[in-house]
């Protein structure tokens, strides 16, 4: 008890000192927590987007559909099964959609992009597509051949809302077929796919272009809250294995790379910021007991022992660490929550910012489970930085710190 007694109070005996260390401990929290949630904030943000606006959570194709997008490869009975699913609690909204690949061209230029036809009522639950429209409205006001295209599309293509574009692709007998189409809206979203890619029309329009009757290519799903896409996935594949279910992680792999590599770069951010905290403790406790010798020299010479120094020194460094760490804390999750909620307007750097599929407002986010391994790693380190102080306190001889200066 008595070292834990001359521990607090060798604390509070130089309080610049113990400031400092205090200071750089809080700091170090806030520098974590704040930095993985600004990483959170640009990967949940991506994934967000191209789930919610793009690839949904699950998808249903024909085996070899996506391997060359062969319009002939259709789902056998892809309406039936799509009304099937629609009625299952897991899943909250179905749509379908008929995919082929072509040409869409301006008076001014053209450009390769994926056609899909769809159901714009279905659409707009799954996709969300309806609220992605600045110019224009979704597909209303152009009776004939309407479509819509994204933002980036349209500017490469120089057109404009009610601009007249023709496309040009394969029917399903293997025939080149055009069309003219008239735009009725322009999309902006931060996927790349829906700003460049993509041409939405009509999937009554598309389909009898194609000669394609009511077949469809695809079949896309948002679960319901809560739900296991896999679980979905065992569901469908029990009643018909002969199609090929995929959830998002499977249709886009780039996106669960991503989340393992910002779990990398979390740990390595936070390897970083350690080290450097532990040679600030490592330097300002060092300095405590040098300038300490002849008191931890008289401790020693009236019978405390080298364990006892040892421990002492080290609980003085905890002791800041344990004072530092819920201050660091406080402001760190008051920071992370204000961001959360107001987000942070990176406009400035939007058109960058979109190149990458990246939107141009962030939301900082932390699972609850970092504040807790911030932590530790924080108090972990402390020790860690105590340690060769209180290595060189023990090795002081008492009779030789005594004459010391």
């Amino acid at each position: 008890m008595i070292v834990f007694k001359i521990a607090w109070r060798n604390v509070w005996r130089s309080k610049g000192r113990s400031a400092v260390v205090i200071g750089s401990i809080v700091v170090g929290i806030w520098a974590l927590i704040v930095g993985s949630g600004f990483m959170n904030g640009f990967m949940v943000g991506y994934m967000n987007e191209a789930i919610r606006y793009d690839i949904s959570n699950l998808q249903i194709h024909h085996p070899e559909f996506k391997q060359d997008y062969d319009i002939n490869l259709s789902i056998p009975d892809g309406l039936i099964k799509a009304e099937t699913i629609g009625e299952w609690e897991e899943v909250a909204f179905v749509t379908v959609r008929t995919i082929v690949n072509g040409m869409i061209a301006s008076p001014k230029k053209a450009s390769g992009v994926q056609i899909r036809g769809i159901d714009k009522e279905r659409e707009a639950s799954v996709t969300f597509l309806d609220s992605l429209i600045v110019e224009g409205a979704y597909f209303e006001g152009i009776k004939r051949n309407p479509i819509v295209i994204g933002s980036k599309l349209a500017e490469n293509l120089k057109a404009k809302v009610r601009s007249k574009v023709v496309l040009t692709f394969n029917d399903s007998d293997g025939n080149i077929t055009s069309a003219a189409f008239r735009i009725v809206g322009i999309v902006k979203s931060s996927s790349l796919s829906i700003n460049e890619r993509n041409a939405y029309v009509l999937q009554n329009d598309l389909n009898k272009l194609l000669g394609m009757g009511s077949e469809i290519h695809e079949i896309a799903m948002l679960t319901s809250e809560g739900v296991v896409e896999t679980d979905i996935m065992a569901k469908y594949d029990a009643l018909y294995p002969d199609d090929l279910i995929e959830d998002w992680r499977l249709i886009a792999p780039e996106m669960a790379l991503m989340q393992e590599l910002y779990g990398s770069m979390l740990y390595v951010l936070m390897l970083i910021i350690l080290t450097a905290l532990i040679f600030g403790i490592v330097n300002t406790m060092l300095m405590a007991v040098l300038e300490r010798i002849k008191e931890l020299g008289m401790l020693m010479a009236v019978g405390m022992n080298k364990v006892r120094v040892f421990t002492m020194i080290l609980i003085e460094t905890l002791s800041l660490a344990i004072i530092g760490s819920p201050v660091g804390l406080l402001i760190s999750y008051l920071t992370i929550s204000y961001y959360r909620n107001v987000g942070v307007d990176l406009t400035n750097y939007s058109e960058g910012l979109e190149a990458f599929g990246y939107a141009s407002i962030l939301y900082p986010f932390v699972a609850q489970e970092t504040y807790v391994i911030v932590t530790l790693g924080v108090i972990l380190t402390a020790f860690l930085g105590a340690m060769y102080p209180a290595w060189k306190a023990v090795k002081l001889r008492p009779v030789e710190a005594l004459h010391k200066l």
